[in-house]
């Protein structure tokens, strides 16, 4: 493959954004097929077959391809009738996926992932002895975006380290840096919280800005990689 046809961590943002969007859409499609017409019950075999298919008609309908349509829940009608590439989804991300289950096996052994997940931990632990009544949406928020970090370092520990696929690493890891610097700011406007105490502050903004700036140094460490062509 040649350098021109290597993306690059904006390209590959792209692209997720695409997939963001593409989600985003066929989730609210499955709302409303659903509210229109419910899932049958795993023993109404024949029922379920028939909902499958008219669940894949609609979805066709709706611009859905038949690769795209390959979900566990959803039975081909023709075997082989889907191409490799259909959709026109890049190629390279099919590589990706072949050494996935490698990938993720060792994902945690990641020193960064391992200090997201302490801070992920100590967050719910705290979090988790709060009353229910006085737990509020910005403490949800805030709960929320420490836990995507390490999820999306994960996902880009997914993608792999060669060179054609390093820039979704890359992407993933930049999601997470901007998960961090958005629990940093929520947990600036938790400071004077029924919730939160002086000791408590300090504790969860000393862990999660060290997670923040340790996850700005490994995104920084990934583009080296890239940019010096090493697999």
């Amino acid at each position: 493959m040649s350098s021109d046809d290597i993306w690059d961590e904006e390209q590959w943002e792209a692209y997720l954004q695409e997939s963001d969007r593409r989600t985003d859409r066929y989730m609210a499609l499955m709302k409303g097929f659903l509210a229109l017409h419910p899932q049958p019950e795993a023993h109404e075999e024949h029922a379920l077959r028939m909902w499958k298919k008219a669940l894949a008609r609609f979805l066709r309908s709706k611009g859905w391809d038949q690769e795209e349509l390959m979900l566990p829940f959803i039975e081909p009608e023709e075997e082989g009738h889907a191409e490799e590439g259909a959709s026109g989804w890049p190629n390279m991300l099919l590589d990706a996926e072949e050494d996935a289950d490698a990938q993720l096996a060792d994902f945690r052994d990641l020193d960064v992932y391992q200090q997201a997940f302490r801070v992920v931990q100590d967050v719910l632990g705290w979090a988790d002895r709060i009353a229910g009544d006085a737990k509020d949406s910005t403490l949800v928020q805030f709960c929320n975006h420490v836990l995507q970090v390490p999820a999306q370092i994960a996902k880009g520990h997914a993608f792999g380290y060669d060179r054609e696929t390093l820039g979704g690493n890359i992407a993933c890891v930049k999601r997470g840096l901007a998960e961090a610097n958005e629990a940093l700011a929520l947990l600036r406007s938790m400071r004077t919280s029924s919730y939160m105490t002086d000791a408590t502050y300090r504790t969860l903004t000393e862990g999660v800005f060290e997670l923040r700036n340790r996850v700005g140094l490994y995104v920084q460490e990934l583009r080296e990689r890239f940019n010096l062509g090493i697999d």
